[in-house]
């Protein structure tokens, strides 16, 4: 989440702060002054992303030792999950509940 929202900071950055003058002021490049992200908020996001990391990662670890995924398999997934924690969830609401339920059900009977 952190990861996203200072690509698209960067992005937004680039297309808003970036003004061309015209062929009739000698070719001038102009670039106004950016506001720095407020301190508060950085923390904030930080957070969030850091509790989400942590959930996506746990998330991840339990799905994957249900699957029989070996452990080098676990870290590596785990790993990727906290780095991308909406991703992650997200893809593992729509894709992977219904798969862990019917492994659950098969190992018990």
């Amino acid at each position: 989440m952190l990861v996203e929202y200072f690509a698209y900071k960067y992005t937004e950055d680039k297309k808003n702060n970036e003004t061309y003058a015209s062929p009739y002021q000698n070719n001038i490049y102009i670039v106004k002054e950016t506001e720095p992200i407020p301190t508060p908020l950085l923390v904030l996001y930080f957070v969030l992303y850091l509790i989400l990391g942590i959930y996506a990662a746990k998330l991840s670890w339990y799905s994957n030792t249900v699957a029989g995924w070996s452990y080098g398999y676990k870290v590596l997934f785990a790993l990727f999950a906290f780095m991308f924690p909406c991703t992650y969830i997200t893809a593992h609401v729509l894709f992977k509940l219904d798969l862990l339920e019917r492994i659950k059900k098969g190992r018990s009977l």
